[in-house]
């Protein structure tokens, strides 16, 4: 037993251990100055810094090489007890570029600062090609590009014509020179040179460009004397410049519009293009440039991407957790495009999740050897952004007994170290599945609900990756809340359409407005058993008077493609990107077909891209798309039409017989032979066989009457033996995966047993009074498949 001594210095040494985790947070450390990237050459020296606001105990720096997602060994920095540190590199190999982190800690609590790159500064020769030769109407304006094949950092350009060099150049985005009202003084030979100033390499272009400017005689309708960038990407703040150079005879006269919505108040009209001064992100959108003359148009669209580099919007919420408890911790963040979120603790990074996106953590059981900082990092290629908090563990008390030790919070990249930590988890783990023997039937997660219309909701949901019994179709079930029978709960409803298995949403129609609901879920396998998922929250299904909802964006249908038979890739996008919507839907349907779309939830606010399968091959569709909050929906793009592939053809190949292999006949009339003589020997030996079965059976029944008592001829139910009885042959066979759904809530079996099944409406096909719901390549399917009546609720009554 331990001593009242030894327990106190086990208390203190415990408590000493989580004042130094408190010292980091509750003292306020940050870092406020993080390593900043650089670009280097080989052979040179690289510093990287970081400061804090606080004195830490000591410093560790950390390397990622290029294309790598491991992180190195911790490298100690000599500064101990101050607030910075400062990290060399020896450039003098390429394995040394990527990604540089310092952590700071105190005691065993680290906080790491965003990542830093290291890249190698370099020039690039030009590819070799053609001269460029150009023949414009006087008056034009026309750009000359300089094709820098790469240089880190941009490289600087100068231009030349013949060899002289030109001064006072207008250029657009470093690489094209402009020249604007072109006359006859402009005709010549043009080449560029471009240096990196870092490196010291210089290259010349072996290109030439040849303008030759032409009289006005000549008429010319507008054309584009530079192929148009048809995106563009900018950060907020900056400063853009969308190209669109266009020229003919006469001069023709360029008009921009935004589609859509109205031009931003901060652009101008250049002889580059449209510049738009301190881009924001109600910028983003499509812009459609106009050039005109009196002998015809030329036109294009551009859109302009307003990315955003990671922001974690809100401080995470940790708190004191007892040793063996559960933990989930939740990190909200922001991004364009969606940033990936990576989990710390105390400075060690923790696996990540298989989607790379996880923005929970989940810890059982919670050990003392977390506690410290919890941190959370969110990155995309333009830039990255974490937050962190401080986690406190009450360890468990050992009044008797041997007193347990702890282990050292190590820093190994060992998966048995963190195997107690799940990145995207639920409160409470994931449930296995229910087996029937040894088939695992894993169900659907549960539902998310969005209100589409008065009397209709759109029901989404996933199926976890998994290695169970595989899905064969869907039913969606939904119950009426508040509305109580002879003191019961309304039973579940079942929606009679059969839902293929690739499919993920359903539209429930025929609804009550004002009225609440619960939706769940049931997905029927290969085993012909069913599997629940769980319900889904209360939906108040309001009347579009009562709803409040702000008006959501309507998405841009950019482009349809056919990428298959059965595919067809759609790409979209929105102009407001900081609306609060949770997704899109795609709404596609037959040409042929006036019937009502089949509808496809793409989740996430920055999709802008999804391909449609499961189409006929060699037909046209035409399809739309909404963007949609849980209130509402958005109204639709415009229609856009697409064929789909034709099947690949196939060719016959003639087969091509020996010639010493036996012809046709031959082969014909030795087979007939054969059959002859086997038949007669078979035919024979199936009489010998029915003679002894016979013999056998008769000597059997005599036996069996002389034994058997009298009186046991008693009536017997249901195929069971009764006092004694002998059971009937017949059996009753349960194949019906769902009929078990129908039973009132308080005569479900315990222990979530499920009640026996009818094969009689699995075989007749109880399914031929399904309603159209608008996907008619589903209904196609629906034929012979089994009913789905109403089931029994797995919960306790509201």
């Amino acid at each position: 037993m331990m001593r009242p001594m030894s327990f106190v210095y086990v208390v203190f040494g415990v408590l000493l251990s989580l004042m130094k985790h408190t010292l980091a947070a509750d003292l306020g450390m940050s870092f406020n100055r993080h390593p900043e990237p650089i670009a280097a050459p080989l052979g040179d020296e690289v510093y990287f810094e970081c400061s804090l606001n606080l004195p830490a105990e000591k410093f560790f720096w950390r390397h990622k090489p290029l294309n790598s997602d491991h992180w190195g060994p911790m490298i100690q920095s000599e500064n101990s007890g101050v607030k910075a540190s400062r990290h060399v590199v020896y450039f003098d190999e390429k394995s040394k570029a990527g990604d540089y982190q310092c952590i700071a800690y105190y005691g065993t609590s680290g906080l790491a600062s965003d990542p830093a790159r290291l890249s190698l500064a370099t020039l690039e020769d030009f590819v070799e090609e053609e001269n460029e030769k150009l023949q414009v109407a006087a008056g034009n304006t026309v750009p000359i590009t300089c094709p820098v094949s790469y240089s880190c950092p941009q490289a600087i350009v100068e231009f030349y014509k013949y060899n002289d060099t030109i001064k006072n150049a207008f250029f657009t985005d470093g690489n094209t020179m402009v020249l604007k009202n072109i006359s006859m003084a402009d005709n010549g030979q043009y080449h560029c040179v471009a240096n990196n100033d870092i490196s010291s390499q210089t290259y010349t272009s072996r290109r030439k460009t040849i303008l030759s400017v032409l009289g006005s005689d000549k008429a010319q309708p507008p054309y584009f004397i530079k192929q148009p960038q048809f995106e563009y990407r900018v950060l907020p703040g900056k400063n853009i410049t969308l190209e669109c150079f266009g020229a003919g005879n006469p001069v023709p006269r360029v008009t921009w519009s935004r589609i859509g919505n109205h031009l931003p108040s901060k652009v101008r009209v250049t002889a580059a293009g449209l510049n738009i001064h301190n881009v924001q992100i109600s910028d983003n959108g499509q812009y459609h440039c106009r050039w005109s003359n009196e002998h015809g148009v030329k036109q294009c669209k551009i859109f302009l991407h307003v990315v955003e580099s990671p922001r974690v919007t809100k401080p995470l919420k940790i708190s004191t957790v007892s040793e063996g408890g559960d933990l989930e911790i939740f990190c909200s963040v922001s991004g364009i495009p969606e940033p990936v979120v990576e989990w710390l603790i105390n400075g060690e990074f923790l696996p990540r999740d298989k989607n790379k996106n996880s923005r929970s953590l989940y810890i059982s059981p919670v050990e003392k050897k977390h506690a410290g900082i919890v941190q959370c990092v969110a990155s995309n290629e333009y830039g990255s952004d974490s937050g962190y908090g401080l986690l406190r563990v009450t360890p468990k008390q050992h009044l008797s007994g041997v007193g347990e030790s702890r282990s050292d919070n190590t820093y190994s990249s060992s998966p048995n170290h963190r195997e107690h930590t799940r990145i995207g988890g639920r409160r409470r783990p994931i449930k296995e599945g229910k087996r029937k023997g040894n088939a695992l039937m894993v169900p659907p997660n549960q539902p998310n609900v969005t209100r589409l219309s008065d009397v209709s909701v759109m029901v989404r949901w996933s199926v976890p990756e998994n290695n169970g019994l595989p899905i064969e179709f869907f039913k969606v079930q939904y119950r009426e809340l508040g509305q109580k029978m002879n003191r019961k709960q309304g039973k579940w409803m079942t929606d009679t359409m059969v839902i293929p298995k690739h499919v993920r949403s359903f539209e429930v129609t025929d609804l009550q407005p004002n009225h609440t609901y619960k939706f769940r879920i049931a997905a029927v396998y290969s085993n012909h058993d069913n599997k629940l998922s769980s319900n889904s929250v209360k939906f108040l299904l309001n009347r579009t008077s009562d709803v409040k909802a702000p008006k959501l964006p309507v998405p841009i249908l950019i482009n349809t493609e056919a990428v298959g038979p059965h595919e067809i890739l759609l790409v979209w996008n929105i102009e407001d990107t900081a609306a609060k919507i949770d997704g899109f839907i795609v709404h596609h349907r037959a040409t042929t077909f006036a019937g009502k779309y089949i509808k496809t939830t793409v989740e996430g606010k920055t999709a802008n891209s999804t391909t449609i399968s499961h189409l006929n091959p060699d037909t046209a569709y035409e399809f739309k798309v909404q963007s949609f909050s849980i209130a509402a929906g958005s109204e639709y793009s415009q229609i856009h039409k697409q064929k789909t592939l034709p099947l690949p053809t196939e060719f016959l190949v003639q087969q091509v017989i020996p010639e010493n292999t036996l012809k046709s006949t031959e082969i014909n009339k030795t087979g007939g032979l054969y059959a002859i003589v086997g038949g007669g020997f078979g035919g024979v030996a199936i009489l010998a066989a029915l003679a002894a079965v016979t013999i056998l059976y008769k000597r059997s029944k005599r036996k069996q009457n002389r034994e058997s008592p009298q009186g046991l001829d008693k009536a017997v139910p249901n195929g069971r033996v009764v006092n004694g009885g002998i059971p009937d042959s017949k059996i009753n066979i349960t194949p019906n995966p769902l009929a078990s759904l129908d039973t009132p809530e308080d005569s479900i079996p315990k222990n979530g047993q499920q009640s026996t099944m009818e094969m009689a409406s699995f075989l007749n096909g109880q399914n031929n009074n399904s309603h159209n719901n608008g996907d008619a390549t589903v209904q196609a399917n629906t034929v012979g498949e089994p009913s789905l009546g109403a089931p029994a609720s797995n919960e306790q009554p509201l």
